[in-house]
């Protein structure tokens, strides 16, 4: 296919929702930046139950299908539309009479990587309005949407929008890849119990197929999959140390089949790497089997565009890996627009360049607000205990005797009792870390004192 035939990048920029589940009033994820162009990482932090699963589900229903097939103009419908009906009342937030309202914008023909002005690109939208009575689904209603050429549409979408799901508990399953057509790329977001393809057996038919196949083309896929997994896995280091064996054969010892990779411990069989290991090992595999599925021409499908929703990125990961896995995943999949959950600072730390949305509850709905500041060069502890996430760094009980203390240092004078109470609260402190090292703690207990003595001589610190 050449590249004027090729279907340009279809990427998110924006989802609106209101009167959505626990989001009430109008609220905006961002998936693009200032100038309107799709970034490739978004992630999204909050609470427990604050709708961060909600949002990449409601990203993959909105999805862009074909309505009025029989006009020339075609109107963008989004894939909610073919829900049933216990589903769209599902979304509709809690109340006797409500109006739930969902909105997605599409950048069509602009990359992830180049911030050049890209030649034919567009926006289009989808938006669906849903409209409850006594608590029951009453209407469902199309909002204007982008209205395309029928050829256009069939240009841009040749066939569904390129986007895959991997749920909190993606692992590998038991599905095999004999039966021909793939399962649902977006179930495990929506089915805590929907599986993902049998990791090893993924790698076992790639092995086939370029062990059978006359063209290098599979040799170069198994090739590319096996380098994909050593950058992103940790101690495996390179392709040379995943080896695959074949399948099993009855007779024949197991440590001759299978897939084993080599690591620092020595040779270990793929179903007795960490779990850690295998969850990675697993949705990564699962993507990369699809993209070859879904760009069977390309020379290089895992450079393709396509959407990745990820629920809890860092499942099962050690920090150290949790700060290498974006940077990893955006060398390997360059085009792939992702959108994440996470619970961890070092993975916020590590989305330098993409845009960070912070999820709060607020007087009984949940408000998005998105952060704009650069947090690259802040500790760990840092981001933390800032608005991102507010969580102290220290337990909660020296939280309350470093405040005890700071409060009554900073007192412009102090009874007898109150004297001791400093006294015995700093002997408690004593010897703990409550700064960065103890020339800080020092250095800030002595800035404490002297502008409380300048208090007292009733002067003020210039």
């Amino acid at each position: 296919m050449t590249d004027a035939a090729k279907p340009p990048p279809v990427y998110f920029s924006a989802l609106e929702l209101e009167n959505v589940r626990c989001f009430g009033e109008r609220q905006c994820l961002r998936l693009a930046d200032g100038e309107g162009n799709p970034v490739q990482w978004t992630l999204i932090l909050g609470d427990n139950g604050v709708g961060k699963t909600t949002l990449l589900q409601c990203l993959a229903w909105m999805r862009p299908v074909r309505a009025d097939a029989e006009s020339r103009l075609v109107s963008l419908e989004s894939a909610l539309s073919n829900e049933e009906n216990s589903t769209l009342n599902s979304l509709i937030r809690i109340g006797s009479d409500v109006r739930a309202r969902l909105e997605a914008s599409f950048s069509v023909g602009r990359t992830i990587r180049s911030r050049d002005r890209q030649q034919d690109t567009k926006d289009v939208r989808t938006g669906i309005d849903l409209r409850s009575k006594g608590g029951k689904l009453k209407q469902v209603r199309q909002l204007p949407s982008t209205k395309l050429e029928s050829r256009e549409f069939d240009r841009i979408f040749p066939s569904d929008l390129v986007i895959f799901a991997y749920g909190a508990t993606r692992r590998s399953g038991t599905l095999k890849m004999e039966g021909g057509e793939l399962s649902d790329s977006l179930a495990s977001i929506f089915r805590t119990s929907a599986e993902l393809y049998d990791a090893e057996d993924v790698l076992l038919n790639l092995d086939y197929r370029a062990a059978k196949s006359l063209s290098d083309r599979d040799k170069r896929r198994l090739q590319q999959v096996k380098q994909v997994l050593a950058t992103v896995l940790p101690d495996v280091c390179h392709a040379g140390n995943i080896q695959i064996l074949g399948p099993e054969i009855p007779g024949r010892l197991s440590e001759s089949s299978g897939v084993r990779f080599t690591t620092p411990y020595g040779d270990v069989p793929l179903s007795a790497l960490s779990l850690g290991y295998q969850t990675t090992l697993t949705w990564i595999s699962d993507l990369a089997l699809r993209l070859y599925e879904r760009y069977p021409d390309s020379p290089d499908p895992l450079s393709e565009p396509g959407i990745v929703l990820i629920d809890n990125i860092e499942l099962h990961l050690h920090p150290r890996w949790q700060r290498l896995m974006m940077e990893d995943l955006s060398k390997c999949f360059p085009a792939i627009q992702f959108v994440a959950t996470a619970h961890s600072p070092l993975v916020v730390q590590a989305a330098e360049g993409g845009n960070v949305a912070v999820l709060r509850e607020l007087d009984g709905q949940v408000a998005i607000k998105m952060h704009r500041e650069s947090v690259n060069a802040w500790r760990a502890d840092q981001i933390l205990a800032s608005d991102l996430f507010g969580v102290p760094s220290r337990s909660r009980e020296i939280e309350m005797l470093v405040e005890e203390r700071n409060d009554l240092l900073d007192r412009a004078s102090r009874n007898p009792a109150e004297d001791a109470r400093l006294g015995l609260v700093e002997k408690k402190l004593e010897g703990l870390r409550t700064a960065e090292d103890p020339e800080d703690q020092a250095a800030m207990d002595l800035i404490r004192r002297v502008a409380a003595e300048l208090r007292d001589n009733g002067s003020s610190p210039s």
